[in-house]
């Protein structure tokens, strides 16, 4: 049976040994640039070869996250950066920009590269493309179970998350962090603002509106995975690697989620069953949980993935508040509690502290279990407040304490001294041998000879090294005299080289030259409007646009009347349909494979930030590509400078949709009518921007952008940097103010 890996977070070096000591197979990590999570400690480069090295003596992987969009003026540092990893033995990078898969690929043919999950892999089509581009691993879409796992049917190595955070939004289409606060997901600055709260708004057909009643306000905040309980049925998959989220979490999270992870596939592997007992749950609680969920992965009800309460740790309920009087309140807990355990006492008013003194009939005790106590707390509470414990002392210790146990790696010596020869010392780890021999000669003792039981004590020396010892031969001959110097160097030097056997040979680095092949494209100059509704669609043809943009339900209705119509593909799509010679506006990877004979037009959730990515899609001959949403000026100045591609379009007004999601937020909230109401309906954040929540007609849910973009008035500077194509979308505009706005534009 097929091994599957067990791959764990690492923000900094602690997280990273605590990582390998609790029994990962490989660990994942990033750099000081180019991660997803730039805000967790990260690694030097010099961490980054201490960490290659050491993992690669426990015989275990080192996975380097460069999964960021990469702008134009950083792929010089960015493939310096990689060379130097590969250089150093890195045993993957992970990668989410296409154009880093297609210039990697070619520069660096033999460097492992697996696809992030930011490209939201969902279907066999993605697979296929990935994997014709050099990719060998791909790490799918959260949002894609198990069932649909199973079923896909390309040869390539899947990973998927097992345990941890999930993001609200489809991997790798978040903008909400971009725009609410600057600060791109994509480029490894999200702010989280899914965790924040949101009012839900209702706007009737006549103007009306009102805010809808929410049982919480964290409309968008997710419970944390945990598929621990299905654990035999994942690893009865086709899956090859089990990834745990956490590279912003303690080195006390990622020892024991690791470990208890560890501890129930090794059990599955020696007895066909995980063992789950529900102390291994607790302490996954304690640790760090928002709740539990199986997610999308094991078909858990999808409006059970929220958790619209509270959006950081709940820790576990141990009790509640009796009374409160001065500065102590009479508690009763049902579970242990102990001086330096962390509480949050949930009522009226929330607060949270930790433990410096327990009263149990009024005398000081350091630990209470299932009794009524009193606590210091000089906080205003209300009676039947709940108590819940968010860390464990005890657990923390123990963590602390395990964390510091390095496995060993058992070794064999064999020894033979014979008279008036060089000592001979062989050491074996059971896949590598080393022999060498003294810088000198044995001879005979006149007085002492050598013991077998000081060579033993002297090679049993191993308390700094990576190893223990399991068994020593010794041959040598009688009245043999071996001065201890030699042993204890030989000793030394046999298992340095042991050490670079483990680590390996620097890697022959093979370093290619990038070959673009260029692609040329009608030089026509256009203004392309995507719409929702059939009076934009009239507005736009009386204006004379070049292409118009339409779902399916409007391209249907008046393709055979409209020839300029192109249609617009689904973000998320599950089965490919055929559609034979149309025009279409591709919106995920897999349909740039599946429609490589149709005229392709690709969005801008493709992420597309530099002229790789650029060279990427024209190698499958897209008529024009659309740029990300996020490049300014300065950095759409720096891709145009080094390529004077003439497709490229770019969204000059309207709205855009920054998230997509599974979710279904109005279900949720007893408003599921959002595919068949008139009324309007929105996300309105602290700042009182409003986010408008519509369907994609597969009963997911988009966010739009709260502010329209409108360049209009630098359309001509677009135009001199090499921009031949602009689009402007529409959602809500009425005849009348998409003829107003096309006609600032045909004036």
């Amino acid at each position: 049976m097929k091994k599957v890996e067990l791959l764990a977070p690492a923000g900094n070096m602690e997280s990273f040994y605590a990582a390998i000591n609790a029994g990962a197979d490989a660990v994942y990590l990033s750099g000081k640039k180019f991660g997803a999570r730039s805000l967790a400690t990260n690694f030097t480069n010099e961490e980054l070869i201490e960490a290659i090295n050491y993992a690669h003596i426990y015989n275990k992987k080192v996975y380097v996250t460069v999964n960021t969009l990469v702008y134009e003026s950083e792929i010089n540092d960015l493939l310096e950066y990689i060379e130097f990893l590969h250089k150093n033995n890195v045993d993957a990078i992970i990668i989410q920009d296409l154009g880093l898969i297609n210039l990697l690929h070619q520069k660096f043919p033999n460097l492992e590269l697996h696809a992030s999950t930011q490209i939201n892999t969902h279907n066999d089509e993605t697979l296929k493309i990935l994997k014709s581009s050099g990719i060998k691993r791909v790490v799918l879409a959260r949002e894609t179970s198990l069932d649909e796992v199973n079923k896909m049917n390309v040869d390539i190595e899947k990973e998927i998350f097992i345990h941890g955070a999930l993001c609200m939004c489809y991997s790798g289409q978040c903008l909400l962090s971009s725009v609410i606060g600057g600060r791109s997901g994509n480029r490894g600055l999200c702010a989280q603002p899914c965790r924040l709260e949101y009012n839900l708004l209702e706007q009737l057909p006549n103007g009306e509106e009102k805010t809808i009643y929410t049982e919480g306000k964290y409309l968008l905040s997710t419970k944390d995975l945990c598929t621990l309980d299905n654990l035999e049925q994942i690893l009865n998959s086709n899956i090859d690697s089990l990834k745990i989220e956490g590279r912003m979490k303690s080195k006390e999270y990622v020892y024991i989620v690791t470990s208890i992870y560890r501890k129930a596939i090794d059990n599955f592997y020696k007895t066909g069953k995980i063992n789950i007992t529900e102390k291994d749950i607790n302490e996954l609680k304690l640790i760090f949980n928002r709740n539990f969920t199986k997610g999308y992965l094991l078909n858990e009800e999808k409006n059970n993935i929220s958790n619209m309460f509270r959006p950081n740790h709940l820790g576990i309920n141990i009790g509640k508040v009796i009374n409160q009087n001065n500065n102590r309140i009479k508690i009763k807990v049902d579970q242990t509690l102990r001086v330096n355990d962390g509480i949050r006492i949930i009522g009226k008013n929330d607060y949270g502290f930790i433990i410096n003194k327990i009263f149990q009939n009024n005398k000081l005790v350091n630990e209470v279990s299932n009794d009524i106590v009193e606590i210091e707390c000089n906080k205003k509470l209300t009676p039947n407040s709940i108590i819940v414990k968010t860390l464990d002392s005890k657990q923390i210790d123990y963590i602390q304490e395990e964390i510091k146990n390095t496995p060993k790696i058992p070794i064999n010596f064999r020894l033979i001294g014979k008279l008036n020869k060089k000592l001979e010392l062989t050491i074996n780890d059971g896949c590598n041998t080393v022999t060498l021999y003294s810088n000198m000669e044995t001879f005979k003792a006149e007085n002492h000879p050598i013991t077998e039981e000081r060579i033993i004590s002297q090679l049993s020396k191993l308390n700094d090294t990576p190893f223990r010892l399991n068994n020593i031969e010794i041959e040598i001959d009688n009245n043999i005299l071996i001065p201890i110097k030699e042993i204890n160097d030989l000793r030394r030097r046999v298992i340095e080289e042991l050490i670079k056997c483990r680590i390996g040979s620097k890697k022959q680095v093979v370093v290619n030259d990038y070959k673009n092949d260029k692609v040329s494209f009608s030089n026509n100059n256009s203004i392309n409007c995507f719409v929702k509704t059939e009076e934009q669609l009239q507005a736009c043809i009386d204006c004379d646009v070049d292409d118009i943009y339409v779902e399916e339900n409007l391209y249907n209705k008046y393709k055979n009347k409209y020839k300029n119509l192109v249609l617009y593909l689904p973000r998320i799509i599950k089965n490919h349909k055929r559609y034979d010679n149309e025009k279409l506006l591709v919106r995920e990877l897999g349909s740039l494979n599946y429609f490589n004979n149709n005229k392709i037009v690709t969005d801008y959730t493709l992420n597309i930030t530099n002229n790789y990515s650029i060279d990427y899609l024209n190698k499958y001959n897209v008529q024009r590509i659309t740029l990300s949403t996020e490049l300014n000026d300065e950095s759409i100045k720096c891709i145009l400078k080094n390529n004077k591609s003439n497709n490229l379009e770019l969204i000059v007004y309207g709205n855009y949709e920054i998230f997509i999601t599974k979710y279904c937020i109005l279900k949720k909230n007893n408003k599921c009518n959002l595919c068949k109401s008139n009324n309007k309906y929105y996300l309105i954040d602290r700042k009182n921007e409003r986010y408008q929540i519509i369907n994609d007609g597969l009963c997911n849910n988009i966010l739009l952008s709260s502010n329209k973009i409108n360049l209009i008035n630098k359309l001509d500077y677009y135009k001199s940097l090499g921009i031949n194509h602009f689009r402007l979308q529409f959602y809500n505009e009425k005849y009348d103010e998409v003829e107003k706005i096309l006609k600032t534009i045909y004036k």
